[in-house]
């Protein structure tokens, strides 16, 4: 999918956005509106949870009211509860007594969406750690579900162990990582690309074998992106202020204002 170069911030950026097509539209059209040229591929997907039995059985505690938290960490997670749980007939998917918690604003978005309530909702959003330090300390018992990536992190439900909680977590969905074609990776290796914007950790994994040179911007859309680049090897452009589309592309905006010289493409009149 790519946008056509317009004037503005980003005219003769060329952006590698690696989301798959039907979830980048919004993204592509707020890098498009400041001129960028953007091209968006699916370097990670989802799959379903190999061991279903146990997702199952996770999802008619939640439905019956079993938990008091359910925490959503991506709204892939969001997604996989509310598709299992309505083949499996349990209704409403989260029991109207359980509280619920989401990462950040793309995963309360899909949680709105739905028509649940987000109960916590940390102010910086985009992490586990964010979500960790503002949530509560645990009354006696209280118990707190996390479905889950195969691919998540121990931090959350190490964290929420540590303030008191009893926390179960289940895998949701599988996270597959797709490397970039052959043609792609050339033009990547080769320069051809002012930016390429990781939007999770799963991305930074997927160009782990694809040279990328100094004249390409890498920008990351937050904190555990960040971690996972500097872990890579990879030379950190930016770090958004918000981890959203809008402080996305605000960021890249303010790196390209005072990095003209990453910029090499013609501007198109």
């Amino acid at each position: 999918m790519t946008s056509g170069r317009l004037a503005g911030p980003l005219a003769g950026w060329r952006v590698l956005v690696p989301r798959p097509v039907d979830r980048a539209g919004e993204l592509v059209a707020a890098l498009g509106a400041v001129g960028a040229e953007v091209i968006a591929v699916e370097l990670i997907s989802t799959a379903p949870a190999v061991d279903l039995a146990a997702f199952d059985l996770r999802l008619g505690e939640l439905c019956h009211g079993d938990f008091e938290w359910v925490a959503f960490t991506s709204a892939a997670a969001v997604a996989a509860v509310l598709e299992r749980s309505s083949l499996l007939g349990l209704t409403p998917p989260v029991a109207v007594d359980t509280r619920v918690a989401a990462v950040g604003p793309a995963t309360s978005a899909a949680l709105f969406d739905a028509g649940l309530s987000v109960d916590l909702l940390p102010p910086s959003g985009g992490s586990a750690a964010a979500l960790a330090e503002i949530w509560p300390a645990a009354r006696a018992g209280a118990s707190v579900l996390l479905p889950r990536s195969d691919l998540a992190p121990p931090q959350l439900p190490d964290a929420l162990t540590a303030k008191g909680y009893r926390v179960e977590t289940v895998i949701a969905y599988r996270t597959v990582v797709q490397p970039p074609s052959p043609s792609l990776a050339a033009q990547l290796s080769g320069g051809g690309f002012e930016a390429v914007l990781f939007t999770s950790p799963s991305t930074v994994s997927a160009l782990a074998g694809v040279p990328l040179p100094a004249s390409t911007v890498l920008g990351a859309i937050g904190d555990p992106t960040t971690r996972a680049l500097l872990a890579a090897g990879r030379p950190v452009g930016f770090t958004a202020a918000r981890p959203s589309t809008g402080g996305l592309v605000d960021s890249l905006c303010g790196f390209a204002a005072t990095h003209p010289e990453y910029k090499k493409a013609e501007v198109s009149q």
